[in-house]
């Protein structure tokens, strides 16, 4: 068990922390001064999967079932796990202005209810 000193030191180190980027002094820029120190180093991208979860419907997880059995079938194999078709479709929602559209509505249309 973690004593409260032990805390309270512990908080006091994170506090110290600098911050990983410095703004810029826009009155300096605005002048034309330039900078003359060093750049500040920016945080490290997250690199460890962020876990996500959600209620679905019974329905809604029913048809994304259906259709991981129906990719295993046509693909030859015995199972498609489900999160691979949301990872797939979270791709491609990324990568297709079409679809983002198309999703932008449907959500527009979920809020308004």
């Amino acid at each position: 068990m973690t004593s409260k000193a032990e805390l309270a030191a512990r908080a006091a180190r994170l506090s110290e922390r600098q911050p990983a980027s410095r703004p810029v002094d826009v009155a300096a820029e605005s002048l034309g001064e330039s900078q003359t120190a060093k750049p500040m180093h920016r945080a490290a991208p997250r690199a460890k999967p962020v876990r996500v979860t959600t209620d679905l419907a019974p329905q809604s997880y029913r048809g994304l079932l259906a259709y991981s059995a129906r990719l295993a079938e046509d693909l030859g194999r015995a199972k498609v796990p489900h999160v691979e078709v949301i990872r797939a479709l979270i791709a491609e929602l990324n990568a297709n202005p079409a679809l983002q559209e198309t999703i932008s509505q449907a959500v527009r249309a979920q809020l308004s209810k």
